[in-house]
């Protein structure tokens, strides 16, 4: 935990504000320390990709189906970098000269070749990058460089980057077991997915289907952790109590999905009271209202997603702890865990393939034709309200004041989650991202949402240094490289194969040449040789079939294809492509 929290003396210097918080007001020492606790709302950003065994079958066959990926034209201060990079030697004018030349050149033979094949589109895109996600420094203080059109190449910095290869054990370590000590404290937090569907928000969340103890999610994990506080706070002889809270937000509607009944009277502040709250004594009391909530969440299959989210969930842990007696203040303190509903283009996801326009059919076969697409629009709708509420909590941090309102009334999730997102209260957001080219203009703006909540407490760097994003991204490609080399050399063999050569041979090579063993040649000697004209009667060709050995590499095709790919990355980001 103190890793996790920049060391032991961060770690206390947070903690030793809240050393009176349950002192009782009789004592006159709670007022009086809790005046003195910041009210500074705090954030941390994460970003983690998605893992291998939470790639659905639909997002498998998005991309595949590679249609999305568009070339990128890099500013051009940007060619200019990397044209320096591979050429120090070149000066900035220098260097900006051969730049414009070679755009110059490629424009001329995208005309050439338009010219050519009139009929045929002409090539948009010049050598070089398409959208995709260039390099990921996993770990602490990680980074993501991308590609994207409308930024060129871009770094992301995040308090910590998980790859695709990162443990959900790592993944709660670093942004989950922090707000369950806040909880234990009497501190409000919310642990927030955001991202594209199908980036594995809800695997990150829950995990899967038939998850085991290495691969269940947060909230399991959550739930484990404040079961085992209840025991611990019990034997310091604290009145605690535990309650659980499950609800879907989807639009201004509120459902419970313990009982499963859409809420009359949809108020957040209905939620915040909890009404809707189960007492929880164990992990199975969890594990069965986990169970009872995932029958009956709103979920679809879509062209992304075979089991894509339609809607926001949200999972409320609420602690109420006392010291016994009569003058025994009550804290209380929430936890939120927000499992949103993705992102998404209809194009993409192809929500609207069955929506049908008024006047065909009934008006009930119209809107249940629409239901997809009100899902997404509901979904996008309380994700802009989010990003309305995050944008003006920025403000307020760039310009030190709180006269600029936040408004949180604008939806319904940004309502219920408002006692997380101000005043003391602690927010773990993790951006989840795609790691397909084919996705990666919606990941660019899935990392740029997570850099401007990172903003929030942190001051933004003046500007983003590509040099150095593409530098660490040539390291470690470097680094690949060696690795694929050693295990090509590890791997590789040369074997003794045969294999049948055909050659094709044509009856008058064999008669259109004839020895004169009597005439003498200009050099000296007899045996002139004469060239004879082609016989149209031995016009004939033959295939003739030879048996061939020879000694071939075979043992690592599948290393060269990766080292293959490996390098045109490389010669790529320095501009050789």
């Amino acid at each position: 935990l103190a890793d996790a929290t920049g060391g032991w003396r961060s770690l206390f210097e947070d903690l030793w504000p809240l050393r009176n918080q349950f002192a009782s007001e009789a004592q006159g020492a709670a007022a009086e320390v809790r005046s003195g606790v910041s009210s500074k709302f705090r954030v941390a950003t994460f970003c983690r990709f998605r893992t291998a065994c939470a790639r659905t079958a639909a997002a498998a066959a998005t991309a595949a189906r590679g249609g999305g990926v568009t070339g990128v034209v890099l500013p051009l201060h940007q060619r200019v970098t990397l044209l320096r990079r591979s050429h120090p030697e070149l000066l900035h004018k220098e260097a900006v000269a051969q730049v414009i030349a070679t755009q110059r050149a490629h424009k001329q033979q995208q005309q050439q070749h338009a010219e050519e094949h009139a009929e045929a589109e002409p090539t948009t895109q010049p050598a070089g990058l398409q959208s995709s996600i260039v390099s990921v420094q996993s770990g602490a203080k990680g980074s993501v460089l991308a590609v994207s059109p409308g930024c060129g190449l871009r770094g992301f910095e995040f308090g910590h980057v998980f790859d695709e290869s990162t443990a959900q054990s790592n993944v709660y370590e670093q942004c989950g077991l922090r707000l369950v000590m806040d909880l234990a404290n009497g501190v409000n937090g919310a642990l927030i997915l955001y991202g594209q569907t199908g980036a594995g928000k809800t695997h990150t969340m829950f995990g899967p289907p038939s998850h085991t103890q290495e691969t269940r999610g947060l909230a399991p994990r959550v739930a484990e952790a404040a079961v085992d506080l209840l025991a611990e706070r019990r034997r310091l002889g604290l009145n605690v109590r535990l309650k659980l809270s499950y609800v879907e937000l989807f639009g201004n509607e509120v459902t419970d999905l313990l009982e499963g009944q859409r809420v009359a009277h949809p108020e957040a502040s209905r939620v915040l009271r909890g009404e809707f709250e189960l007492d929880i004594e164990s992990v199975e009391d969890v594990d069965r209202a986990l169970a009872r909530g995932e029958e009956r969440k709103r979920c679809a299959e879509t062209a992304m997603n075979d089991r894509s989210t339609r809607a926001h969930t949200l999972l409320v842990f609420r602690l109420e702890q006392s010291a016994f007696g009569s003058d025994a203040l009550t804290v209380s303190s929430s936890l939120f865990l927000a499992d949103l509903g993705g992102s998404e283009r209809v194009t993409k996801s192809r929500a609207n393939e069955e929506a049908k326009s008024a006047g065909y059919g009934s008006w009930s076969e119209y809107y249940e034709s629409r239901r997809r697409l009100s899902e997404t629009n509901n979904i996008n709708q309380g994700l802009l309200a989010l990003k309305r509420c995050i944008q003006a909590l920025d403000e307020r941090q760039k310009k030190g004041t709180k006269s600029i309102p936040v408004p949180y009334r604008d939806s319904r999730l940004t309502e219920v989650l408002e006692p997380a997102l101000g005043g003391l209260a602690r927010t773990s957001i993790v951006v989840c991202c795609s790691p397909e080219a084919v996705h990666a203009e919606e990941t660019v703006q899935t990392l740029r949402f997570g850099e401007m909540c990172s903003c929030i407490e942190h001051v933004r760097a003046a500007s983003a240094d590509t040099t150095s994003g593409v530098a660490q991204a040539l390291r470690q490609l470097d680094e690949q490289v060696q690795e694929v080399e050693g295990r090509i050399r590890e791997k590789e063999r040369w074997e003794l194969r045969q294999s049948m050569r055909t050659d094709v041979v044509d009856a008058n090579d064999e008669s259109t040449s004839r020895v004169n063993v009597t005439e003498e040649m200009e050099l000296g000697g007899l045996g002139a040789v004469e060239i004879l004209p082609d016989d149209a009667t031995l016009a004939q060709i033959t295939e003739v079939q030879h048996a061939v050995w020879g000694q071939v590499l075979v043992g690592a095709e599948g290393e060269h294809a990766e080292l293959e790919a490996l390098l045109d990355r490389r010669r790529q980001l320095l501009g050789e492509a």
